[in-house]
């Protein structure tokens, strides 16, 4: 390990120790929306934008948020945007660290020997630099890096006008649930993310003063997310975790051939109630979606309104949960299902809508 090398690592651990350590109070809770938002804070703090909301700033100067959306994803429309996100979320630098990691615990996910000589040479420079970071972070790697910078570009890119709200919401819960599966707090995800970033700046440039810089950006943008007075969001507010939906439920059967999803409000899978309303709706494209939303049918537009409410589930899961539901799901788009007083399913003509 270089000296410069020494130092960043000895900065991260001091950091991480005295985050550790540290007593932040009763903290107040957030949303999940809010919480996968607030995973951009350290975005946040270094462009002095708002680290809530899906806009970033209610006054963007266009020309240069397009330029730096161009920068990053190498695109300026709605597909090579899609694109670049699935690509990071598949293999970006987390995925890179899976593969590093299982080659330190001699489970490899493939032979390095089978490689180029150029890309093999290049892949064990990465694995060794990144060797430098595993008593840090551990198999959790560099996911919140992938998920800070994925977020916050999906809130640029809908600013710019090349994402519409619904396809950003689903693709900001999508890679805020990788973080709330992976981290336990604030801290732990952010030394991730310090990690990561140290990373990614050593494999697209390979100079590690340059490391050492951004190692030193992001720890003062942290000292302030916890530390300061008036910006300290991570010290203030919980990290999220998730709710125990259908208490611990697994589907035991194979009900449903396809691996695709529906949604569900909380008032089933949370409160437990029965299933009273089934409409199939058009499939976001984006997604391997059924289509079908399943209500208990007492939620108001308000309930509805909050996708804190709402959750998405593998349809087969719901299948067993529930199998009055099973000889309906082929049914038509636009179709609506509602259980009678005698508890069976019934189409509900167009009249009644």
């Amino acid at each position: 390990m270089s000296e410069t090398m020494k130092e960043v690592v000895r900065k991260i651990k001091i950091l991480q120790t005295r985050l550790e350590i540290a007593k932040f109070g009763n903290r107040k809770p957030l949303g999940r929306f809010d919480s996968c938002i607030c995973m951009t804070a350290v975005h946040s703090v270094l462009s002095k934008t708002k680290p809530i909301g899906l806009s970033p700033t209610e006054h963007p100067d266009m020309e240069k948020l397009k330029a730096h959306v161009q920068h990053k994803t190498g695109a300026m429309d709605k597909d090579g945007i899609l694109k670049y996100l699935a690509r990071v979320r598949n293999y970006g630098c987390g995925r890179k660290y899976f593969d590093f990691w299982s080659y330190w615990n001699e489970r490899p996910n493939f032979k390095v020997e089978d490689l180029k000589e150029e890309n093999r040479k290049r892949f064990e420079e990465l694995r060794d630099f990144s060797e430098q970071f595993e008593e840090i972070v551990g198999i959790k790697g560099y996911i919140a890096w992938d998920v800070a910078e994925s977020i916050q570009i999906v809130r640029e890119a809908y600013l710019c006008g090349y994402l519409d709200e619904s396809t950003c919401i689903e693709i900001i819960a999508d890679f805020g649930r990788m973080a709330m599966h992976t981290y336990e707090d604030w801290t732990d995800f952010a030394i991730s993310y310090l990690c990561g970033g140290c990373y990614f700046i050593y494999e697209n440039n390979g100079k590690e003063d340059e490391v050492e810089s951004m190692c030193d950006t992001i720890c003062n943008a942290l000292e302030e997310l916890f530390f300061s007075e008036n910006n300290s969001i991570w010290a203030k507010f919980e990290w999220f975790k998730e709710k125990n939906y259908f208490n611990g439920f697994r589907a035991s059967e194979k009900l449903v051939e396809k691996k695709i999803g529906c949604y569900v409000t909380d008032r089933i899978s949370m409160d437990k109630c029965q299933i009273k309303y089934m409409e199939r709706q058009l499939p976001n494209p984006q997604y391997p979606d059924s289509g079908w939303k399943f209500l208990a049918g007492d939620e108001t537009m308000e309930y509805m309104s909050n996708p804190e409410n709402i959750g998405i589930f593998p349809l087969n899961l719901i299948a067993n949960w529930d199998k009055d539901i099973l000889p309906f799901l082929d049914a038509p788009i636009g179709s609506v299902y509602v259980r009678n007083e005698e508890g069976q399913f019934e189409l509900r003509k167009k009249e009644e809508e």
